[in-house]
This record gives structure tokens, sequence and C-alpha cells, in this order.
């Protein structure tokens, strides 16, 4: 009996004694990897991407052929791809200067691109510009109408010294955000990430982790599900997608969602699947990470299976539309539960999305 009772004080001093560890993971590891391996090069990519386009439009202005005007196309094509690996990061620098809103409002505000245009007169920082800046912007000047009445409209229309101007100003105004925020990761605000470890709203795993849950939402809803009619009943809006004038949704959706799978993972550092493992083995946690992971390449197969340009294909493929859609809120509902509480971190933002 006395051995039975000590046996069972034993045990249950050992239980009290794993009841109180807490679950501990190399948080400044994963911060660092982030920052060094995916969002300082990441920014310096999309500001050698800027330049590159800036250099097109220079020489576009000096001969607006359409060899040229070829040129800008295909740089602003690469350049808007390297920015959907940057957009989720609207923290810090970034949203000091509102980069991805700024950048990237879609449908663009095409009556106050002209407006601006015609009268030569405009600050692109007001809130009455943010649809007639950015990329969709850019987007809508070099990608509308024939390639004749574009390179028309550049230089012999009445406006057309207004719209050259009006182009290298979006541009600028990409290139210098850009820059300021690549300048401020890598003289100090990197090491400022960094060090904010903890866990706490203020932490910069809580913003990393709620700003990647926001990005996620907007493939689902800005991407994939307004456009394609999931939340007006079935009435599809193809006019909304992104790259409207370009047609290029297909490949910016999946840039952005192999962009968001890299930061999940760690790319071949790590990630936060690594933090999700600690936690399932600790014994906090019980979703694995693979289950995230294999849910991302089930949507990237999902977006990869439609036809660009999305604006030509919703209507055609409301099934298609809807399976992507699907998915991606299935990976929406991942991202809300189960990556937090492994994380040990809350949803922050407002939200009202109901997945």
């Amino acid at each position: 009996m006395r051995l039975f009772l000590a046996i069972s004080a034993i045990t249950l001093l050992l239980f009290s004694c794993k009841e109180e560890q807490e679950f501990e993971f190399d948080r400044t590891a994963l911060l660092t990897e982030v920052a060094t391996n995916q969002i300082v090069p990441k920014y310096e990519e999309l500001v050698t991407k800027i330049n590159l386009m800036k250099v097109a439009i220079d020489a576009f202005e000096l001969s607006a052929s359409e060899a040229n005007l070829l040129a800008i196309r295909t740089a602003f094509s690469s350049t808007y791809l390297a920015f959907q690996h940057v957009k989720m990061f609207e923290f810090g620098p970034a949203a000091d200067y509102g980069f991805q809103r700024s950048s990237n409002t879609y449908p663009t505000d095409t009556a106050q691109i002209n407006t601006n245009i015609e009268s030569g007169s405009y600050s692109l920082t007001t809130v009455s510009n943010t649809a007639a800046i950015g990329f969709p912007a850019i987007d809508y000047l070099i990608h509308k109408g024939s390639n004749e009445s574009i390179l028309f409209a550049f230089t012999s229309s009445a406006s057309a010294s207004n719209r050259m101007n009006y182009l290298k100003d979006l541009c600028v105004k990409l290139q210098t955000e850009a820059l300021a925020i690549k300048s401020s990761w890598s003289t100090g605000y990197k090491e400022t990430f960094i060090a904010a470890n903890g866990t706490d709203i203020s932490s910069s795993i809580s913003i990393l982790f709620n700003q990647f849950v926001i990005d996620l939402e907007l493939v689902k809803n800005a991407k994939i599900g307004v456009p394609s009619g999931q939340y007006s009943g079935g009435e599809p809006f193809p006019t909304y997608v992104e790259s409207y004038y370009n047609g290029a949704s297909k490949s910016l959706a999946i840039a952005n969602l192999i962009a968001l799978k890299s930061v999940f993972t760690g790319g071949t550092g790590i990630g936060m699947d690594d933090y999700m493992d600690a936690s399932v083995e600790f014994g906090t946690t019980s979703i694995p990470s693979s289950e995230i992971t294999n849910q991302f390449d089930v949507c990237i197969a999902s977006v990869e299976a439609l036809t660009d340009p999305f604006s030509t294909s919703i209507p055609v493929d409301i099934a298609g539309f809807s399976k992507a859609y699907q998915e991606l809120k299935k990976l929406v509902a991942y991202a809300k539960t189960d990556i937090p509480a492994a994380l040990g971190v809350l949803i922050s933002f407002s939200d009202t999305d109901g997945d």
C-alpha cells in the first residue's frame, strides 16, 4: 500500500512538472530567417525590377515606338510579379507608406486617371487618387487599346505630354517608396523586427502572422471571390480582377500563393511550419504543418486549373472559380485557427470575413 502511494505521489509530481512547463520555440531564429532570406532580398528584387521598368519608360519617352512599348510591358509584368512577394509585409516601413494599398488598389479608377492627365495637376498621395495609382493604373496606360491607339495617346493626342508625365510619375512613386522601405529594412528595422521576439500583440511574430492572414484573405476575396461572384449571389464582376487590362490575373495569384507558402514553410530555413510541428510534439496543438502545406498545394493547383484572362474565363467557368474559392476558404480557416494556436498569437485585425 505504501509502495502504491509512493508511486502515485511520484506520478502526480511528474505530471505537475510537465503541466508547469511552457512551450518554447526559437522565435528569434524564425524572425531572422524571414527577415534575412525573404523580406530583405524580396524588397531588393522589387527595387531592381522597378528600376528596370523606369529605364524602359525613359527609353519610351525618348522614342515612343512599339518596340519600346513592348519593353515597358515586359518590365511591368516582371515587376508586378515581384510585388506579389512583398505585399504581405505591410508593417513597419511599408505601413508608413501604405505601400500595399497605394501600389495595388483595383479595379483602377480610369475616370480619375484621365482627369489627372487632362488637367496635368494632381497629387498622387491624396486619398482621392488611391485607385488611380500603382500597378493597376500603369496597367491601364500601357495595355488599354491597340498598340496604335496607345502610341497615339502618348505621342499625338492633345494630352500626350501629360500622359507621359503621369506614367513616369506613377513609376517614380513606386520606385521612391520601394527604395525607402528596402533602405529602412537594411539600416536598422531588420534588427528591430528580430528583437521584438515575444508573442504579444506588438511582437513581430504577431504582426507577421496577422499580415500573413490578411494577405491570404486578399487572395481569396479580391483575386478570386469578388470577381467570380462569391459575395454577390453568383453575379460575377469580371472587370474587378487584378491586372484587368494585361490579363495576367492567374500568374499574379499563383505568385502570391507561392510567396505566402514560402513564408509559412520558411523556404529551406525555419518557418511557421517548424513552430507548428514543435507545438504538436509538445502536445499543445494537434494539426501538423503538413496539412496546411498540402492545402497550399491544393489551392495553387486549383488556381493553375483556371484560364487567363480571368475577366473572360469567369463567366464561362463559374464552377472552377468556385472550387478555387472553396479551397482558399479552407486554407484561410487553417490560418485563423490552427496556426495562431501553435504560435501562441491572436488575430488582432478586425475580422468580419466569417471564415
